[in-house]
């Protein structure tokens, strides 16, 4: 191997040699060109549209802790929860007659398109004044409610915070709020698209479905891929 070596190195000076007079100029391989790692940047993924919330829209959150008031102004209860409109039953508004900070008192019963839901304008961006065609002596004659001992996810206070599941998927998401019509019905939930996620989207609120099954009792979101990626974007004020 080393004679082969020395040969092929003795040719190469003979041939530097025979050409040294040449005045023709061999042009260089042109270099690869470097490709621009900016150009392969992952596109961002387009904005959402925003959602306003519609005339007589109000978001339940909102609702909670509300006080009542009767006709001539005068405080008679606060809102407690809300029944939520299902299987063609209209929605309701718990209102606590009596007691002290939520604590004691009974709960009654009134329909939720029987209330005038009016913003307090002595308190920007506080909870909304429920007006009723109520007395304090009427209010007593309203139906009691009686609270089940197990969750049935039929008051807004049991969706409100609570991590669900989305079908089929089986990503874990957290209901924030509720968006609700005039005549109490759940227009939409407010969600963030995932548990780490700051931003939150709005979706169907018939997307709030029990599960069956293994996971029978439970509530889950109804939703595609798809739906969560076009969800309009919802801003908490």
């Amino acid at each position: 191997m080393k004679i082969l070596y020395a040969t092929v190195g003795a040719f190469a000076l003979l041939f530097t040699a025979a050409c040294g007079n040449d005045d023709t100029v061999l042009s260089e391989t042109p270099a690869t060109p470097e490709t621009d790692t900016a150009d392969m940047s992952v596109p961002a993924a387009p904005a959402r549209n925003m959602y306003v919330l519609a005339t007589g829209e109000i978001e339940a959150s909102d609702l909670l802790g509300a006080s009542v008031h009767d006709m001539a102004d005068a405080e008679i209860s606060v809102v407690e929860d809300i029944w939520l409109s299902a299987d063609n039953a209209d929605a309701m508004l718990i209102l606590r007659d009596g007691g002290v900070a939520g604590v004691g008192g009974d709960l009654r019963l009134a329909a939720f398109d029987a209330a005038t839901i009016v913003p307090d304008a002595s308190k920007p961006g506080d909870e909304p004044t429920v007006i009723v065609r109520l007395t304090k002596d009427s209010l007593e004659t309203l139906p009691a409610y009686k609270q089940a001992t197990a969750d049935d996810f039929r008051l807004a206070s049991e969706l409100m915070g609570k991590t669900v599941t989305i079908n089929p998927g089986g990503e874990s998401v957290r209901i924030h709020d509720l968006i609700l019509a005039a005549d109490g019905k759940t227009n939409f939930a407010v969600i963030s698209p995932d548990l780490i996620s700051m931003e939150q989207i709005v979706v169907d609120g018939d997307s709030i479905v029990l599960a069956q099954g293994d996971a029978d009792g439970e509530v889950v979101l109804d939703l595609t891929a798809t739906t969560l990626a076009e969800a309009p974007g919802y801003k908490r004020e």
